[in-house]
This record gives structure tokens, C-alpha cells and sequence, in this order.
């Protein structure tokens, strides 16, 4: 991509056009889906960045819930406009709208959310909840490309695996280090490509099962909205088709897998995003074409950073009977 942004901070900047309006200076891309649409964090990130720029400092984000309304188009850029529905002394409550500039002037919207921000308090209790499983620390664990490159050394993938892996997640790699656990499923079937392959939680129900990595961003983030673009960033990343990957499926095996609504939980005011973060994904309930799942963050002192969980579509494919 000719002129790409140099860093995720870069790639998520916004021109304020007033009125409590924002526009993302750089177009969204496509990461880990079929069709040729946008990523949702894209979506999500700038309504998240809006609405952080529109509270008084001293107000964090807590929560914001929402619902994608459509997919966003890769070759125009995303506008977010910001409703004030609370600002009191403790509490300030947002609502967003994202949307996109149709070729007949019209927006249309992909994205709508209401985000609620909380003054800092003193605690009276503080507690963290630790991941299902035990996972290994990012210390001596491959990068994304450098667990690709090992698996077709180990001729568990081929190149050209490995090399629709890259063009369908490479994205990613241009603005975070992502190290899959070796404890989790991600890292035997590289993101879910390598379907086929085996697992060491095989042998578990499905909503047992589990996989983790650690992610930081490769440039400095800065500001407070900053952050939290870049956590509400990741935390979007493949928890509609985590259910299938865990199942030994992938993006191929369904008519359609997309998120369908979101709630992000923040529970640290003060977020580092460019230290160490280990993200679990798990799955609660699938049925009716839907998925229910859910991503958890820890920072590397433990705490529970922010938890997603996500209804998903997970339509599935109508057998073509031919003709008789």
C-alpha cells in the first residue's frame, strides 16, 4: 500500500470538523475476513478516539457498548459524529455514530455506541479475576511472522499457506508484535489457517478451550485516546471466528462470520498499551447462526486491563444439492 501510515497512532489520526464531528485521515483496511470490507476495529477504534477527544480531562472510559450496523467500504474514510448525553462532576456519557460517505452523498452507518466515562475514585475493593489457563510469558516466544516461518520449516503449513496467512492478516504485523502461547490454540493453527492441525485441547468441550497471546503496538501511542484506541483495537481482533477455529473450521467454512454488536469494559484509568498485554479469547454459547465470545486483557503486573464480548454471526453454508 503506497504511503501506508508508518504507525498504528498515525493509521487511527483524526481531523476534528466541528460540531463534536471527526473524520479519520486514513482510509480502513481489511484484516482476517472473506470479504472485501473493513476490519470492525477500524470502526471501532475511531468512535472510541471520538468520544475519548470529546470528555473533559480527568474522565476515563469505563464502557461502551454498541452495534455494527454494516460493513465499512476500504477505499474512503470513516466519519464520527458525537452526541453529549451526560457531563456531570463524576460521569459523562456519550453517544457515537460511525459512518461513510456513500457515492451519492449520502453517509451510511456502520457503527453506532454509547460510551460512558467515570472520574477516578478511590478503590474499595480491588481484585482480578487471572486467565482459564496457565500461559507461557513473551519472553523467548516467535513473533507472528517468525512462528509462520517456523511452521513451514517444520512442514506443518506450506508457503502458500503461509503466504495467505500474511495477506490476510499482514496488516497487523504494521503496527503490533504479536507472540501467540504456545498453551493456547493459535499458535498450533497459526491464527486458524492451519485448520487441520491438532491441538493439545482437542480432548476439551468446546467452551473449555481457549487461546492467548501478547500484543504491544511497534511506535509509541501517547495520549490518553491514544490508548484506548489501540486496546478497543486488538480486543476487536477474531473473536467472531475464534468459535470456529477452536472447532478445527475457519473462515471457509461458513456463508458469513462477523462481529455483530460489541460491549467494551475498561477497568484501569491509567493504560500503558505499549508494555506487554496477554490477551485470552474463550467462547460461551453458539446457536441460531450466532456465536457468543469473549477476549480478556491482562497487563504484565496481572491485572485485568479490559474484557469484549461480542454476539457474532456465524451463518452457515447452504449445500448446493445440483440438478437432478
Amino acid at each position: 500500500m503506497a504511503n501506508a501510515p508508518r504507525s498504528f497512532a498515525e493509521q487511527m489520526e483524526l481531523q476534528e470538523l466541528g460540531n463534536n464531528e471527526y473524520e479519520s485521515l486514513h482510509h480502513p483496511e481489511r484484516v482476517g475476513n472473506a470479504a472485501n470490507i473493513a476490519y470492525g476495529g477500524f470502526a471501532l477504534g475511531t468512535a472510541v478516539k471520538a468520544v475519548a477527544l470529546s470528555v473533559p480531562d480527568g474522565y476515563f472510559l469505563y464502557t461502551i457498548m454498541g452495534s455494527y450496523l454494516g460493513p465499512a467500504l476500504t477505499d474512503r474514510p470513516l466519519r464520527a459524529s458525537v452526541k453529549v448525553i451526560r457531563q456531570t462532576r463524576t460521569f459523562a456519557t456519550r453517544q457515537v455514530e460511525v459512518s461513510q460517505k456513500q457515492d451519492d452523498g449520502t453517509f451510511r452507518a456502520c457503527l453506532l455506541a454509547i460510551a460512558d466515562f467515570h472520574v477516578k475514585e478511590p478503590a474499595l475493593l480491588e481484585y482480578s479475576a487471572p486467565p482459564s489457563r496457565k500461559y507461557s510469558g513473551p519472553n523467548g516466544l516467535l513473533d507472528v511472522s517468525g512462528r509462520r516461518a517456523e511452521m513451514v520449516e517444520e512442514g506443518k503449513i506450506s508457503q502458500k499457506v503461509a503466504g495467505l496467512h500474511m495477506q490476510t492478516f499482514g496488516v497487523l504485523d504494521r503496527f503490533f508484535e504479536t507472540r501467540y502461547c504456545p498453551e493456547g490454540i493459535f499458535y498450533h493453527k497459526l491464527t486458524g489457517i492451519a485448520k487441520k492441525l491438532p491441538t493439545p485441547q482437542d480432548d476439551l468441550p468446546l467452551t473449555q478451550r481457549s487461546t492467548g497471546d501478547y500484543i504491544r503496538p511497534l511506535h509509541p501511542l501517547g495520549t490518553y485516546p491514544n490508548q484506548l484506541c489501540n486496546l478497543s483495537f486488538f480486543m476487536d481482533g477474531a473473536i467472531s471466528f475464534s468459535p470456529l477455529v477452536f472447532n478445527h473450521m475457519f473462515l471457509d467454512d461458513t456463508a458469513a462470520c462477523s462481529s455483530l454488536d460489541f460491549a467494551l469494559r475498561v477497568f484501569q484509568s491509567e493504560l500503558k498499551m505499549e508494555e506487554w498485554h496477554l490477551r485470552e479469547m474463550i467462547t460461551h454459547v453458539g446457536g441460531e447462526g450466532r456465536s457468543y465470545s469473549e477476549a480478556k486483557v491482562w497487563n504484565e503486573e496481572g491485572k485485568c486491563v479490559a474484557s469484549m464480548t461480542q454476539q457474532s454471526i456465524n451463518r452457515k453454508k447452504v449445500e448446493d444439492k445440483g440438478k437432478l
